[in-house]
């Protein structure tokens, strides 16, 4: 959560000479982000990011006990003042003995600390100037006195109060419980809530709902400028039930967002009493009962043995006992020696849901000394190497190249429909018909890519113009003698739009990127969907891996495809078995190459001509495809001598041998 704090009222609990800037970093660099400082007049406003387990620091005075210990570090003097644990009850004078309250709690679980009092002849009237204007900074609409006042002591100590009318609550009974399904109420923004049920809520005599509780005051009992009669109360809440009810209603109030980040029990009567001080000193409010403090369950001391040796291990660092006792001090823990390296640490009543284990401690030392002034080393054990399953790999550098070359990666559904399987003339494994399907199109575990990638191209036929260049990096299921199929990763790609040399390169540039040099084989036998005449089985060495070759005309057409389709259909599984992840590498030329285009014509298959080329003068050095129309080829030739500089009159001479 995000909270603005106006400078003027920081001062009220941090003596500092410090300057807000200087504040500011100090803060970043050890505590609460401060993103950014505004100025305002005489006064400058902070914007400050509280995290969501420090919620002891989402006020003035909790970011002034955090500044009193960081502020020291980087050599300025602070210290807090007008700390509000420091209150009591005496302070409050005699108070009557008898309350006018009638209050019920259902449900003790509900409320871990419940505090009220009442006082009369209050003058509500408009706030001093001064409070309005930082009000008026941190956000928050000033009103009158009274709730300015509530207003004011949120963003003091980071704990919500709330007042009401006395005159206005029926028989001035309080019933506080989880409210039921279908009840309604008012809150004082005007918005009418019709509750879930399960809601913290107050009921007066009457019946009916004036709080919902954690997240704002009811309508009927508000404040106004007739009120004599105050009932003010502090307390908090289970976090659980604010939290519901604050999304349910979408009211995000700042209560709300405070209460479910279970605040300080111990800070509820602090608060109260200061909440009172200020209602005699501006309202001219009187004490006119006694006090209610319900706290069945007070929150129990929580003890932590430090072991100091292990710390300075732990940081890399070598802080003094004494050092260590001074920042525990100032971040409000206490310490006793137990031996010479050991502190037995009292954690306070504000950090006891977030500090539990001695790396807690820890961190909350380290970050005051400064998370930058640890040293730099580098670890002095064998860095831990994870290995990488190859396949995962492989496929990541697949689908990386083919993104590069221009295809679009599709996503589709393993389960498909028998007649889309028809359509593209390949059958379905019985065996993998499931015995239970939602409907007619998931009936099957896909044994191919293929069908799937036909009905993606005319999806999106019309919409996009040709080429189009479609992959898919999926499984497909086999079924075998086991209860379960067979998984297998499969690679499909598809063009539309482009022959079948070009997609043929775009096969063999993925190939030599995966540091495989690909064979092709004329189709021993008739192999669906391809036609015979334009498609080819591939293979590494004796492995065969897959086909690549042209969509039949039947096919496409039931596909509503209108040029030529390309595919390629790959095991990708048996195709990275056979990657050699060892590279050769081959030394820099000193001399620069001379590139050069060349187009053949030929009828020979273009991996023939790629390989004469290569073989054909010691000075070419590299051969790459480029284009292919009708029987003219393409290439682009890389020329290099190690001896010297060629020149362009050598590599015309060698061009001429080739073409002639």
């Amino acid at each position: 959560m995000d909270i603005k704090l106006p400078h003027s009222l920081l001062k009220e609990f941090l003596d500092t000479s410090a300057k807000p800037e200087q504040i500011a970093k100090s803060l970043s660099l050890c505590g609460p982000t401060v993103d950014r400082i505004t100025s305002y007049k005489n006064d400058y406003l902070y914007h400050i990011e509280v995290i969501t387990n420090r919620i002891d620091s989402a006020s003035a005075f909790g970011i002034a006990r955090e500044a009193a210990a960081i502020l020291p570090q980087f050599k300025y003097k602070a210290k807090i003042k007008n700390d509000p644990y420091q209150l009591n009850l005496k302070q409050l004078g005699d108070l009557p003995k008898n309350s006018p309250l009638n209050l019920q709690i259902l449900d003790n679980s509900l409320i871990p600390r419940f505090t009220a009092i009442t006082l009369t002849n209050t003058q509500v009237k408009p706030s001093p100037k001064p409070v309005q204007d930082w009000l008026k900074l941190s956000g928050l609409r000033p009103l009158n006195n009274v709730i300015d006042i509530t207003n004011e002591l949120t963003l003091k100590y980071g704990q919500p109060v709330h007042a009401f009318d006395l005159d206005k609550i029926a028989n001035q009974q309080l019933i506080l419980r989880e409210s039921k399904k279908g009840e309604s109420i008012t809150t004082l923004d005007g918005r009418v809530h019709h509750l879930q049920g399960g809601d913290i809520v107050i009921q007066d005599g009457s019946g009916r709902l004036i709080d919902l509780c954690g997240i704002m005051g009811g309508q009927s009992s508000a404040i106004d400028s007739n009120t004599k009669n105050v009932l003010l109360f502090v307390q908090t809440y289970e976090p659980k039930h604010i939290r519901k009810t604050s999304l349910y209603t979408q009211e995000r109030t700042l209560a709300a967002q405070i209460f479910e980040k279970i605040p300080d029990p111990e800070l509820v009567l602090p608060t109260l009493i200061a909440g009172v001080k200020l209602l005699e000193q501006r309202a001219n409010a009187t004490i006119s009962s006694n006090l209610i403090d319900l706290y069945p369950n007070p929150t129990k001391t929580k003890t932590i043995n430090l072991d100091l040796n292990w710390l300075n291990q732990f940081a890399g660092i070598n802080l003094k006992p004494t050092q260590v006792s001074s920042i525990l001090k100032k971040l409000g823990f206490t310490s006793k020696s137990i031996t010479s390296q050991v502190l037995r640490v009292t954690v306070p009543s504000w950090r006891h849901h977030d500090i539990n284990l001695t790396q807690d401690l820890a961190e909350e030392i380290i970050r005051i000394h400064g998370y930058f002034r640890l040293p730099s080393n580098l670890p002095s054990t064998t860095i831990p190497h994870t290995q990488t399953d190859p396949l995962l790999h492989h496929e990541y550098q697949a689908r990386s190249y083919l993104s590069n070359l221009g295809f679009t990666e599709i996503y589709n559904l393993s389960l498909v429909s028998q007649d889309l399987f028809h359509q593209a003339n390949l059958k379905l494994d019985p065996n993998l018909k499931l015995s239970n399907p939602l409907s007619g199109e998931f009936e099957y575990l896909r044994t191919s890519l293929i069908p799937s990638l036909l009905s993606n191209l005319d999806a999106n036929r019309g919409k996009v113009a040709p080429p189009l260049r479609l992959f898919e990096l999926a499984h497909t299921y086999h079924s075998t003698k086991s209860a379960l199929p067979d998984e297998t990763s499969t690679l499909s790609f598809i063009t539309y739009g482009l022959d079948f040399f070009t997609t043929k390169g775009y096969l063999e540039a993925l190939a030599k990127h995966l540091h495989l040099n690909l064979k092709f084989k004329p189709l021993a036998k008739k192999t669906p969907p391809f036609i015979t005449k334009h498609s080819a089985s591939i293979y590494y060495h004796n492995h065969h891996l897959g086909t690549l070759g042209i969509i039949s005309p039947e096919v496409t057409s039931r596909f509503n495809l209108n040029q030529t389709v390309v595919c390629a259909d790959l095991n990708f599984a048996k195709l990275s078995l056979q990657i050699n992840p060892i590279l050769n590498f081959k030394t820099i030329p000193q001399y620069p190459s001379i590139y050069e285009d060349i187009t053949l014509t030929s009828t020979k298959p273009v991996a023939d001509l790629i390989t004469q080329l290569e073989n054909a003068h010691p000075l070419i050095v590299s051969v790459e495809y480029l284009t292919s129309h009708q029987h003219n080829h393409t290439f682009r030739l890389e020329f290099n001598d190690p001896q010297g500089n060629l020149t362009q009159a050598k590599v015309t001479q060698i061009k001429n041998n080739l073409n002639s």
